[in-house]
């Protein structure tokens, strides 16, 4: 006798299918979000440290090119 699925049981384990991959693309888009968050909040106090720096040795050029960057950052991701 062969084991054959009803229709009714291939659509369930299709819509199954699809919902276990949909959770793994938002799961994914999360994680991205998180390393990227991560990345620019470890990049801007980076900066601001440099920047920190730049102040105590009196480096006005440093200065300003590392205000540059920290102002694109803010104006590219809104921070």
């Amino acid at each position: 006798m062969e084991n054959k699925k009803s229709y009714t049981e291939m659509m369930k384990a299709s819509a199954m299918t699809r919902k276990r991959n949909a959770e793994k693309s938002v799961l994914e888009i999360y994680i991205d979000m998180l390393l990227h968050e991560s990345i620019l909040s470890t990049r801007k106090n980076k900066l601001l440290k440099d920047i920190d720096a730049a102040l105590d040795c009196k480096d006005e050029t440093l200065f300003m090119k590392l205000t540059e960057e920290l102002k694109e950052i803010n104006i590219c991701y809104g921070t």
